[in-house]
């Protein structure tokens, strides 16, 4: 009896203490938009995929000119480089999809006694879609994304945490979706975020 006592025992306490040290948990946020635009309007703003000229924290963007499954745009950001691939195009249907293949580093931090690189945007296995739909005229724009945050291990540092990664990418999404509204001659119509994990 003691002896099955005690494997319960230690086999909760093992659960309990793989329970609390878990690496990054994948998010899923999505923002949406909806402006007072056509959505064949709006998609026409946003349908060459080597042209973010439309969102305010893209400097350039370097590509091959096509919205070919697999092609490669290199973004250029204030602080750094992103690159990203094609992974599906859908003109019918207003969307395509993306993930992030590559990116520069800002520097690095001191964190349990490694020197950990800080990304340009402090996420892992970052992938997305960007969509259009016609809501009554309207224009609903949905951009949806999913990742890590950027540090694999346990403990991470508050650069490359959950919340950094959650901030950068609400920044992202919520600053290109504005301007978007505004270059359709939809004012400053509302985003919303939801978060999921």
């Amino acid at each position: 009896m003691k002896k099955t006592s005690l494997l319960v025992s230690t086999v909760l306490f093992l659960f309990t203490g793989l329970a609390n040290a878990h690496g990054p948990v994948r998010a899923k946020m999505t923002a949406t938009i909806t402006v007072d635009a056509p959505a064949a309007k709006v998609w026409d703003l946003i349908k060459n995929y080597d042209d973010m000229s439309w969102h305010p924290g893209i400097k350039s963007v370097k590509g091959d000119g096509t919205n070919n499954k697999g092609a490669i745009r290199v973004l250029t950001l204030a602080n750094g480089t992103i690159t990203e691939e094609l992974k599906a195009y859908d003109a019918a249907k207003f969307s395509y999809k993306y993930k992030i293949t590559d990116m520069s580093s800002t520097g690095t931090i001191k964190h349990a006694g490694q020197d950990e690189p800080l990304p340009v945007l402090p996420v892992g296995n970052y992938a997305a879609e960007l969509s259009v739909n016609d809501k009554g005229g309207k224009a609903e724009i949905e951009w949806v994304a999913t990742y890590y945050r950027a540090y694999v291990n346990n403990n991470p540092p508050a650069e490359l945490n959950e919340e950094a990664a959650d901030k950068a990418v609400t920044n992202v999404l919520k600053s290109g979706l504005e301007a978007i509204a505004k270059k359709v001659g939809s004012g400053s119509a509302a985003v919303e975020i939801d978060i999921k994990r």
